[in-house]
């Protein structure tokens, strides 16, 4: 076996090292060579495969905080509409109680939108936490939703059953037609002019200072303005429905026959004409062909029926 010698010098030192090597280590420098960089480049390629993948992860990992804050939000989102939807159904209940109405199912309200799942879903959704959460908003979206669309469309009947009862509530008596101090009740009485004993009162007397406003009780139709012998300066606004009702003894009529009139809409002044001893409104309600106490059709206070 043939040998190379090598000598070795250190620097700045007279010393030096000589070794002898084998001859075919220097015949074999190519291939140490070709090693040394395919060595190396396997290094450069595994140094950027991991800055890649530190990359991708962070960039991964960001996204997904991103998402749970997102799915949060989403949540707290439905579950706020959850609780705005379970308000609105107990106002609805309310107002269906108010109008003796039968009241609308809660639990058909909770229903979820439901629906088959396929064998992959089920499994991605139990290896994934992540599609499990957004399965379960979505689940939640669906339930939430069939809630307010039937909260809506409940709303809307009900809105149309209310104008349309609003609409005929407003041809129906129900407020006092002046201000003032309630005299002769409606029944037998002594009539206080003529002293007839027994006499049927067909109304309520309604004492206060002369021009003291009258108001129409309901929407309806003037009948008759006119001058009677007995009732005065008086008023007949028919109500529809068999409902009229009658205004007598006043000072100035300001409506004339065959005019619409509104509920609060001032149609005379108080005053004492006809058979009359003193400032007071003779009001009468008439069902049909009789007259009934119009005390009935008038609510307390200030109320009326709207």
């Amino acid at each position: 076996m043939k040998f190379i010698k090598a000598n070795i010098h250190y620097q700045n030192s007279s010393k030096s090292v000589t070794l002898s090597l084998p001859e075919f280590l220097f015949r074999g420098h190519k291939v140490i060579r070709a090693f040394v960089v395919v060595g190396l480049l396997l290094l450069v390629v595994q140094l950027a495969a991991t800055l890649v993948y530190d990359g991708v992860l962070g960039h991964v990992l960001k996204a997904r905080i991103d998402l749970d804050k997102q799915m949060a939000q989403i949540e707290g989102t439905l579950e706020y509409l959850d609780g705005t939807s379970t308000v609105f159904f107990k106002d609805e209940q309310r107002v269906h109680s108010k109008f003796a109405l039968t009241p609308p199912d809660e639990e058909a309200r909770e229903m979820g939108t439901g629906g088959f799942i396929g064998p992959d879903s089920l499994l991605i959704r139990e290896t994934s936490p992540v599609f499990e959460r957004m399965a379960l908003l979505r689940e939640n979206a669906g339930r939430i939703q069939n809630k307010l669309e039937m909260n809506s469309a409940a709303f809307a009947s009900l809105s149309e059953y209310v104008g349309q009862q609003q609409s005929r509530w407003r041809y129906i008596p129900s407020i006092a037609p002046t201000s003032g101090r309630f005299g002769s009740p409606f029944g037998p009485r002594i009539h206080p002019v003529t002293g007839e004993i027994g006499r049927m009162h067909q109304g309520v007397d309604i004492s206060n200072e002369r021009w003291t406003p009258i108001f129409a009780t309901a929407d309806g139709v003037v009948e008759q303005a006119k001058n009677s012998p007995s009732f005065g300066n008086y008023v007949a606004i028919n109500h529809g429905n068999n409902l009229k009702t009658r205004y007598g003894h006043m000072q100035m009529l300001l409506v004339k026959p065959g005019q619409l009139v509104r509920r609060y809409q001032i149609i005379g002044y108080m005053g004492s004409t006809g058979m009359s001893t003193g400032t007071h409104l003779h009001y009468e309600v008439w069902v049909g062909d009789r007259p009934v106490n119009p005390v009935a059709y008038i609510l307390p206070g200030d109320y009326s029926v709207d």
